[in-house]
């Protein structure tokens, strides 16, 4: 009799932990989501979800359920917007639990919220200059790295960007390249950075980038100074799934031992 109450008392607690899990994987882990949301989103929307180039995530967003549409609009991005498509489905770098998470962690950011953590300090990276090429290249690297590098990768081999890395053709490339990153592509991912567009960046800061993505954004030599963010911890939804399985297998064990007894 003792035996059948103990192995009914282990179901029990495996089934709610599996539950728990399930619901919270579901639902998605806001924590976890705050570092995604760090790494990925912050540089385009603001450390406190203020915008920057991108919307304003703290204003209040109508609707039945706020995270559903996060979800969908970060899953899927906007089209003829500069809101890419982030999930994996899509061709972006987030599972369907990052975004999730993330989803779950812009869903509790009205009002605003205190940046996660203090940006990344960037040394620049010495730099000969091109010849011709107006702009400082080091201090462009620090510019990429803190802006560009997000969507366009740390080397620039691209991300949900476009690849950098390659010959420029073209009469004028610098003016090329400069004039797409002041006013962006209209219809595209990528917005206008300029401050007179209504970007974050100075005519000399656009200069500087444009000099490092001309002298140094060449096919596999690119070098440049992102720091590799931590990788997070395992969420807490996983992290219970988890849980839930070792319960399960030791009372599979507990079973075995207690009819053999």
């Amino acid at each position: 009799m003792i035996k059948k109450l103990t192995l009914s008392i282990s179901v029990v607690i495996v089934l709610c932990l599996i539950g728990v899990g399930l619901v919270l994987a579901q639902s998605g882990d806001p924590k976890r989501g705050a570092q995604i949301y760090a790494q990925n989103c912050a540089v385009c929307h603001g450390p406190e979800g203020k915008g920057r180039v991108g919307a304003n995530l703290s204003a209040t967003f109508g609707g039945i359920n706020p995270k559903a549409f996060f979800e969908q609009v970060i899953a899927n991005g906007v089209a003829s917007s500069p809101m890419p498509a982030w999930s994996q489905e899509k061709g972006g770098p987030l599972s369907k639990q990052d975004v999730a998470d993330v989803a779950a962690y812009v869903a509790g950011l009205t009002g605003g919220t205190e940046p996660i953590a203090p940006a990344p300090t960037v040394a620049p990276v010495p730099i000969t200059p091109a010849a011709g090429v107006v702009g400082d290249p080091s201090a462009g690297s620090v510019v990429f790295a803190q802006n560009c590098a997000v969507c366009h990768g740390a080397k620039g081999e691209g991300r949900i960007g476009a690849t950098l890395q390659k010959t420029w053709s073209g009469i004028i490339p610098a003016a090329y390249i400069r004039s797409t990153v002041e006013k962006g592509v209209a219809g595209s991912p990528m917005p206008a950075w300029l401050n007179l567009y209504g970007g974050p960046l100075t005519a000399k800061n656009i200069d500087d980038v444009s000099a490092y993505i001309l002298t140094a954004l060449k096919a596999s030599s690119a070098v440049t100074p992102t720091p590799t963010p931590a990788a997070g911890p395992i969420g807490f939804g996983t992290g219970m799934a988890i849980l839930a399985l070792v319960v399960v297998l030791l009372g599979a064990v507990a079973y075995g031992y207690y009819r053999r007894a």
